[in-house]
């Protein structure tokens, strides 16, 4: 018996005791969730949906306030400014038996430490202190390490799970469910883990269906093949919510709206133009209008909602066409008396702006290009797929782009570093400042919170001036389900579904 088969064996015997106390037909006992998302098996390729399922967990979790929580190490201290150490909860079981000691999370960890995914994170080494203590160690000082090993990539697999070629073979790891039956692009059914050390779920079966069209997701709810419909449109929640037996839920998330400028090139190289693109913004009207007052204007990258990282002294209300007007004057693009587009030196103030297909972003550009023309701004629109955006805006001059980023996807707000450090920027506006540099570098390091927190205030408030992007509204999710469901408590940073504190009302 080799080493697949073996694997496959121990955890088809551990389902089959977990489902023997199931009804004959399984469908009659799984909670069924219908979401848009591709699950997958390996933590390092779109690892997500395994982890919000409860099938696989990290040394660290998130908890209900967005800040690293316990999960698999019960604490984790700094000794020095490189080398931390994590102590593991004890008599923790894998899904197939095997047991979760220090070597076990050593190995997991090193692979996720090696992958492209986590290049950015200045692991030095990784090593076993004794059977239930891990220690990693930085290149660098690097305080935000905990938020990092929150990841769904740095979740925790069973030695036996990973072949020799580092392959997954099932995401056997140690959370309240374990995977049952696994039809790639299709469907995921997990088993309750009744060994799991922590909350028991209610809940015995999950069934995650890809389910691809917003219509058909709120179809199947409606029509009871669902009990959970995850990431349904704003436009569907007013008649959701007048729909008997249905529950609709539409928490903020760490996700921002917002407009990059190439601020290298003409006309964003000139910071007059985008303020005045700023002021010329009404972003009460792109919520109203597009996104039915779900979503908020915002201000910054993150909520005062959601987390304390926010700097609350960010002005909101920015909206003044005629401030926007007098700015693009200051910077010599004039127009005619009889209005129309702004031209300087014989060239209009015309601009592209791309985006993508992504449900609200198309017709929120199409807002702004009515707003902006109302100042003299000529802004045309091409929708593209993501990945064509992307390698657009990498590798040549731009306008600007219109796209949307979660600001919280890790626990902590080093992630300013991704979208303004200079050499470390995924976002591609070309945005240098020596201070932002400085201050995101100190915040790195620093260990004490409010040191931290008042480096990364003064961050977003030179960004705010500097306007390499301009913010537009906040994000929220839709999420409906069944009215028999009690006890979903929407987690803000979409780690979790918390499906072992779900209860089911039996009709």
């Amino acid at each position: 018996m080799d080493r697949r088969t073996a694997l496959q064996t121990t955890i088809g015997a551990a389902t089959l005791a977990v489902a023997g106390c199931l009804s004959n037909d399984p469908d009659d006992a799984d909670f069924r969730i219908g979401g848009p998302w591709k699950p997958s098996r390996d933590p390092l390729d779109g690892g997500s949906q395994i982890r919000r399922l409860g099938i696989t967990e990290a040394l660290v979790g998130v908890d209900y306030d967005a800040n690293p929580t316990p999960e698999l190490a019960t604490e984790w201290e700094r000794l020095d400014e490189y080398r931390w150490e994590f102590a593991l909860r004890e008599d923790v079981p894998f899904h197939d038996g095997e047991s979760l000691d220090a070597a076990a999370a050593v190995e997991s960890l090193r692979r996720t430490a090696d992958a492209s995914a986590f290049a950015d994170v200045p692991i030095d080494t990784i090593e076993a202190v004794d059977e239930g203590t891990v220690a990693v160690e930085t290149e660098t000082p690097f305080t935000p390490l905990p938020a990092h090993l929150s990841r769904n990539e740095a979740v925790l697999l069973s030695p036996e799970a990973i072949d020799g070629d580092g392959s997954v073979t099932e995401p056997v790891s140690t959370g309240p469910f374990a995977v049952d039956t696994f039809q790639p692009g299709t469907e995921l059914r997990a088993v309750r883990n009744d060994d799991y050390y922590g909350e028991r779920p209610e809940i015995e079966t999950v069934r995650y269906e890809v389910v691809d069209d917003d219509q058909t997701r709120r179809m199947k709810l409606e029509n009871g093949e669902l009990e959970m419909a995850r990431i349904l449109p704003h436009e569907m929640v007013s008649a959701l919510e007048s729909t008997d037996g249905i529950d609709v839920y539409t928490p903020e998330i760490p996700r921002i709206r917002f407009l990059t400028f190439d601020t290298q090139s003409e006309p964003f190289d000139d910071v007059r133009v985008r303020w005045a693109v700023d002021h010329a913004i009404d972003r009460s009207t792109i919520t109203e209008r597009i996104l039915n007052d779900i979503d908020d204007p915002a201000a910054g990258p993150f909520s005062p909602e959601l987390t304390e990282w926010a700097n609350p002294n960010l002005e909101t209300d920015r909206y003044d066409p005629d401030r926007a007007r007098s700015l693009l004057s200051e910077a010599d693009w004039t127009v005619d008396g009889g209005g129309g587009v702004r031209t300087r030196g014989g060239d209009e103030l015309a601009v592209d702006v791309f985006t993508f297909d992504a449900r609200s972003l198309p017709l929120i550009a199409e807002v702004l290009q009515d707003q902006l023309a109302t100042v003299g701004i000529d802004l045309d629109v091409t929708v593209m797929e993501y990945s064509t955006m992307v390698d657009r805006v990498g590798q040549d001059s731009f306008d600007s782009y219109l796209t949307s980023w979660g600001t919280l996807w890790y626990p902590d707000p080093d992630r300013l570093s991704d979208m303004f450090h200079s050499e470390a920027a995924s976002l591609h506006h070309g945005y240098e400042n020596e201070r932002v540099d400085t201050l995101l570098e100190e915040a790195r390091e620093l260990g004490e919170r409010e040191a931290r927190r008042e480096r990364y205030y003064e961050v977003q408030s030179i960004v705010r001036e500097d306007a390499p992007i301009t913010v537009l509204t906040s994000y929220s999710n839709v999420v409906a389900t069944a009215s028999g469901v009690s006890g979903y408590e929407p987690h803000p940073t979409e780690s979790r579904y918390g499906l072992e504190s779900i209860t089911l009302e039996e009709s």
